[in-house]
């Protein structure tokens, strides 16, 4: 019944007409007729050429971390066989991804020369200076009533939060008096 109507008669040709005159070279026509590349040829030998491309970029990667694993045991083989065979495996071992891919970085080498005791002091004196360090202290409570004021505010305005203008102006000026004792205070 509709079974004709649904199929297309291959040997049809299309023909599109326009206002403006359209010439083409009968080179270009030739070519395109005897052309039997198509849009599904195009997108495969596209799929296949992006396929072979990842394939040499993973190839590359590979070959890259091998010789970078191959720096690594190596350096680890030499300090393992020097003297002084715990600090210096330590400082290859402690060293960071983003340093294993450069070669012989600045950290590295300082971190070469460390021994365990150093190690140990240096964090001693990070302790020290960590602890000398201010810690925060509570909010006067007319600012953190303005504080909570605004949140109450903005969470019963959801959806319209300019309307809690009056509270935001209300917490600016708890801050800025904040500022001003402290700026005075620190003068």
């Amino acid at each position: 019944m509709g079974a004709g109507q649904s199929k297309t008669d291959q040997s049809t040709k299309h023909v599109f007409t326009s206002d403006t005159p359209i010439q083409f070279s009968q080179e270009l026509i030739d070519s395109l007729q005897a052309s039997s590349e198509t849009n599904s040829t195009r997108a495969k030998s596209l799929e296949l050429h992006i396929a072979q491309r990842v394939a040499a970029e993973l190839e590359k990667l590979k070959a890259h971390e091998q010789k970078t694993l191959d720096e690594l045991r190596k350096k680890i083989a030499e300090a393992s066989s020097s003297p002084d065979s715990d600090s210096s495996s330590s400082s290859i071992l402690s060293v960071s991804p983003k340093e294993l891919f450069s070669s012989e970085s600045e950290a590295e080498k300082s971190r070469k020369g460390q021994t365990s005791e150093k190690v140990r002091q240096e964090i001693e004196k990070l302790k020290q200076t960590l602890g000398q360090r201010k810690t925060l202290t509570q909010l006067p409570t007319e600012v953190e009533t303005a504080r909570q004021d605004v949140i109450s505010c903005l969470r019963l305005n959801d959806r319209k939060p300019l309307d809690c203008w009056k509270e935001v102006e209300a917490f600016k000026r708890e801050v800025r008096k904040l500022e001003e004792n402290y700026v005075s205070s620190v003068l």
